[in-house]
């Protein structure tokens, strides 16, 4: 059921009490509010909620809202007498509200050192609490629960033992998408120039495995396929290890150095639950519609590239740092043990 507009936008300007007494006010543009639909429906279901609209985009949402005016943030505490201020986004304005009233004002998944003076700051990993410099570690409390992920029944890692000992990386580009396996080749050749390694490629869609392989011949690159070695171990000279089955896949993701979410450069489903379950170091593309991808992004837990030339630099630098690897997995796993009661502990502090 869609929420009303509480009152029009003349009427911020007349003398009156509260539309919505004693109530928590979130602040969002209309895209965050949507976005965050379920946590605001578990708010709204423990005390009054009402929705401070940072943008002139249509609201479909369940939570009262209002348009926020462009000036005048005092007067706007003023009038809305806000038992708190709840910040789902860093806005100039936003800064203004809370700015009035820091002592009520909330950021959640803050992510810049300034807001520290404007307001408690919930932080949603341990990686977002060193960069900005404080911060309550919360975990994220607009993502749904991740769905558990089937533990491999097989050592599937052991069977890259020559590869390892041979001083080599593993990158895997998994679960890619249409348009994602000339990067994958593309990004493979440039670092491989600089420093010997193995690319893992698992393309997503099972329809797509022989076209792809058949194309790839003209890499002239070394390739294992998967299914005509499926127990052996990967010979040291394989250059490419192709994946072609679904469990191989989901396995494949605890044995590599580096791992390229795919259907994050060039669209389409990704498989971001399993990618975060490995706890391994994460490079992830432009596109973020995904809402793991957006909560990894915001809790700066993966290696972002913004547009698909970044992506080579990206990886290169990461397979040579690995200080840089173990700090990107150790928050990751950090983030999954507190990602089951973040919800939970983020409202308990917004109602207490």
């Amino acid at each position: 059921m869609m929420a009303q507009q509480l009152m029009p936008a003349y009427r911020w300007f007349w003398p009156g009490k509260s539309p919505l007494p004693d109530a928590l006010w979130v602040v969002a543009t209309s895209a965050a509010a949507a976005q965050a639909r379920d946590f605001l429906e578990a708010l709204q279901a423990r005390t009054p909620v009402g929705l401070l609209l940072l943008d002139d985009a249509p609201y479909a949402g369940p939570v009262p809202w209002l348009r926020m005016p462009r000036l005048g943030a005092v007067r706007i505490v003023r009038r809305l007498q806000p038992r708190r201020l709840v910040m789902l986004e860093d806005d100039p304005r936003a800064r203004a509200l809370a700015a009035a009233c820091p002592e009520r004002a909330v950021w959640i998944n803050g992510a810049s050192s300034d807001l520290l003076a404007l307001g408690r700051v919930f932080v949603a990993s341990t990686l977002q609490e060193t960069q900005i410099g404080g911060g309550e570690l919360m975990g994220d409390p607009l993502v749904a629960p991740i769905p558990a992920v089937t533990a491999p029944t097989t050592d599937f890692c052991a069977r890259f033992g020559a590869v390892q000992a041979a001083g080599r990386w593993i990158l895997y580009f998994a679960a890619t998408t249409e348009g994602e396996e000339p990067l994958a080749y593309g990004a493979f050749l440039q670092i491989a120039a600089m420093s010997g390694g193995l690319l893992a490629l698992a393309p997503a869609d099972p329809a797509r495995h022989e076209g792809i392989y058949r194309e790839a011949i003209k890499y002239h690159l070394l390739t294992t396929r998967q299914r005509r070695l499926m127990t052996s171990e990967v010979p040291p000279k394989t250059r490419v290890y192709y994946i072609e089955d679904a469990p191989a896949r989901q396995s494949m993701y605890d044995c590599a150095d580096l791992i390229v979410v795919g259907g994050t450069f060039c669209g389409g489903a990704v498989d971001m639950g399993a990618a975060l379950a490995a706890a391994r170091p994460l490079v992830i593309g432009p596109h973020r519609q995904d809402p793991l991808v957006r909560a990894a992004v915001r809790a700066r837990l993966v290696a972002t590239c913004e547009s698909e030339a970044d992506l080579a630099g990206q990886c290169r630098s990461l397979l040579g740092d690995a200080d840089a690897r173990a700090q990107y997995a150790q928050a990751i796993r950090a983030w999954l043990r507190e990602q089951p009661t973040a919800r939970q502990r983020v409202l308990d502090a917004l109602t207490d």
